[in-house]
């Protein structure tokens, strides 16, 4: 079986041969994970739930398959793709994309993702291994320390998916937390014409678009300095938030970090993190941000919107704010 297969370095699993066999620990890490992915696959054929759907998705980090029993009882499952999850586009190599298709997935370009329909009487246990052996060797994903979970969402043609460059981007998800970004559509299209929302090349580019209204939120926030005020400033991936403090009065700015977001790891390169520790700008573990003091300023003198526009944090111009 392929989970038991693997060698594995530390906590980051490699995938390197077909031939080698696995330490007797992870073997039983790995078959653990097999009976866990069986199990959720098992849940969705057993229970029916009329007027719902079962979905069956397995996990690590941004790398998933999502698995739907058809009417005719085949299974289709569908393995992520870069279209909606940019960050994956380091991940899937043309040489994965080579082993996806070697291992009998093929490109949906409804929403970018990979997919495969298993026959109804195939074995819970044969697809588990299939699901575990892509997400190993196709994703470079840590098979021994997955997640499982089966979820039910009302039956339509075209249900909502988790929209571009949110968690898990392209799965079947109706959770309220995603609905403001959710795609309710039956294929996903990326904008052709964005406007003056058109990413910023540099971070000149962006203070243009964006800095008389950043600087006007930052002054609602000195205006507003005794009430428990705050504005973030979001993007398609990743945000910088910032509120008040009175004593010192400074107004106190976090950007969200790679460490609290995978994804975010194709954008906070090593360069732009490094640009963030240079400004002396601490790292926050508990919170997982990056932490900036904008020292006090006269509250009629106009705010540099690149006190908050920070080039380590974000290169897109797709931003808003709110109280």
């Amino acid at each position: 079986m392929y989970t038991q297969r693997l060698l594995v370095v530390g906590c980051a699993t490699i995938a390197v041969a077909l031939l080698f066999r696995t330490e007797a620990g992870f073997a039983a890490q790995s078959q653990n994970s097999q009976s866990r992915v069986a199990a959720v696959l098992e849940n969705i054929t057993n229970l029916n739930r009329p007027g719902q759907d079962g979905y069956a998705t397995v996990w690590d980090g941004n790398k998933y398959v999502q698995c739907k029993r058809l009417s005719d009882r085949n299974l289709r499952c569908e393995a992520a793709g870069s279209l909606m999850q940019s960050s994956l586009g380091h991940v899937l190599t043309p040489e994965r994309i080579n082993r996806l298709t070697a291992l009998g997935w093929h490109l949906d370009p409804s929403f970018g993702n990979y997919v495969q329909t298993f026959p109804a009487d195939a074995a819970s246990s044969l697809v588990a291994d299939k699901i575990l052996q892509t997400l190993g060797e196709a994703y470079d994903a840590c098979v021994a320390d997955i997640e499982v979970q089966s979820t039910w969402i009302p039956s339509e043609p075209c249900p909502p998916r988790n929209g571009p460059s949110q968690n898990l981007a392209g799965i079947v998800n109706n959770a309220p937390s995603m609905a403001a970004t959710a795609v309710y559509a039956c294929a996903y299209k990326p904008k052709a014409d964005l406007g003056s929302n058109l990413p910023a090349g540099s971070a000149a580019d962006l203070i243009g678009f964006y800095g008389a209204r950043v600087t006007a939120e930052i002054q609602r926030l000195r205006v507003n300095a005794q009430r428990r005020v705050f504005v973030a400033f979001q993007a398609g991936i990743g945000y910088v938030q910032c509120r008040p403090d009175t004593s010192p009065p400074e107004i106190y700015c976090e950007a969200q970090s790679a460490d609290s977001w995978e994804a975010l790891a194709s954008v906070l390169t090593p360069e732009r993190s490094l640009a963030c520790i240079a400004s002396d700008s601490p790292i926050r573990d508990a919170a997982r941000t990056i932490g900036r003091h904008i020292p006090p300023i006269n509250s009629t003198t106009a705010v540099s919107p690149a006190n908050c526009l920070r080039s380590c944090t974000m290169p897109t111009a797709i931003m808003a704010s709110r109280c």
